[in-house]
């Protein structure tokens, strides 16, 4: 009989990068990002193949509704779901899991994988599953994703050829750092993707963290189940500290074998990677018909999003061209660099803003951007406060001849 895997799907997360398009309510994992299918829909379709078992979800209680419909909507069945009373990270998470899984299964194989992770081409990840399987038991195969770009927004790994034992993890760098990484060889980045095999792994946890282990054994037994859904003991899952699996397991770990993810991988964590997704030709929400595009002569922008007190805007500025400098009375904005390199002034202060960096300007505080590139320069740029009118604002200079239309 093969080997199957039996996932183990995060999807406790609330996406803060992506604020507010996620929220503590409808988190990153959950929002129909393509069309009506989310991440978590098109985490559920990936793993409906004979190489898997039926999978274990866990999650926050309040995602209970979302998690259960996202089952009827894919047709898959879940061996079980468990639910946090409170987030204690990934490696927590992770444990709970594995000592919820039937105690007659103790050589069962693992999949451990996030939920908001997307995945383009899934014959591939079916073949990087396969590998990690026929592989050593005794260790943690590892998922590294080749970069496609130079990237702030993920952590690394870095390992020489048949020697896994010299990995290093390189925590999310800035630019230069980046740039640097991305031009060597055997060079990941890390996808939070871990096969492992139930006994080894258990054993070796009680090696790196057996207090960790002992809370999330007390957890489990006391949990309260309702036929496939188990509410785990708040009273000792309040005692368990807050970990990531990098963290508390992987990095300690010396038993590491490194797989090849070249599956066209992205986490969609960001506004940047969020946009990278969508100019890549996928339909993903900078795609939505009801954006509404408003020309500007500096180029235009468009509302993606838009509620009582928040507003997202796709700002596109033309090559050498230039925002008014200006300032607003009501709203602050925050803006993040999606594609391009801006020049930014803020008060008395000049930033020039790579892919990935982001920059706060509070309400009152002059301000200006242009594009110093031959390309357009694209910004997400998120407007908060008590009136978000585009009347709001009182332009200082003006190359346009706007300075006095306010």
């Amino acid at each position: 009989m093969s080997k199957k895997l039996r996932p183990i799907i995060l999807a406790g997360g609330v996406g803060k990068r992506l604020w507010p398009l996620s929220t503590e309510s409808n988190p990153k994992q959950f929002i129909p990002i393509f069309k009506d299918l989310s991440l978590f829909d098109l985490t559920l379709q990936r793993i409906n193949n004979n190489l898997f078992k039926k999978p274990i979800v866990v999650t926050s209680e309040r995602y209970l509704e979302q998690t259960s419909k996202a089952f009827e909507r894919t047709g898959l069945k879940p061996s079980l779901i468990i639910l946090e009373p409170e987030s204690k990270n990934t490696f927590p998470a992770i444990l709970s899991a594995v000592l919820s899984s039937s105690n007659s299964y103790i050589n069962e194989h693992f999949i451990a994988m996030p939920s908001d992770h997307y995945i383009s081409n899934n014959k591939k990840f079916y073949k990087a599953c396969k590998e990690a399987l026929k592989g050593n038991q005794e260790c943690l195969s590892l998922f590294g994703a080749k970069p496609e770009y130079p990237s702030t927004e993920y952590g690394y790994i870095s390992y020489k050829e048949k020697e896994n034992k010299n990995i290093k993890f390189i925590e999310k760098p800035d630019i230069k750092k980046a740039k640097e990484l991305y031009s060597k060889k055997r060079v990941y980045w890390n996808s939070g993707i871990f096969v492992f095999e139930k006994s080894w792994f258990l054993k070796k946890a009680n090696e790196l963290d057996p207090y960790t282990l002992k809370q999330c054994k007390k957890t489990v037994e006391k949990a309260n189940k309702d036929g496939n859904i188990s509410y785990l003991d708040s009273t000792n899952f309040s005692n368990i500290q807050s970990i990531s699996f990098d963290y508390g397991f992987v990095e300690k770990c010396k038993e590491i074998n490194m797989i090849d993810l070249d599956v066209g991988w992205t986490d969609l964590g960001s506004w940047a990677s969020l946009r990278a997704f969508d100019t890549n030709g996928y339909q993903s929400f900078y795609s939505k018909d009801n954006s509404l595009r408003i020309e500007r002569p500096w180029g235009f922008f468009q509302v993606l999003m838009e509620t009582s007190s928040t507003k997202v805007k796709l700002i596109k500025v033309m090559p050498s061209q230039k925002l008014s400098l200006q300032k607003h009375r009501h709203r602050s904005e925050t803006w993040y660099v999606v594609k391009g390199r801006a020049k930014v002034i803020r008060e008395s202060e000049n930033f020039t803003l790579e892919l990935g960096d982001s920059i706060i300007i509070k309400k009152k505080q002059i301000h200006s951007l242009e594009n110093v590139e031959s390309f357009p320069l694209e910004i997400v740029e998120i407007q908060t406060g008590d009136y978000l009118g585009e009347d709001d604002i009182v332009r200082l200079e003006d190359k346009y001849g706007r300075a006095d239309l306010h």
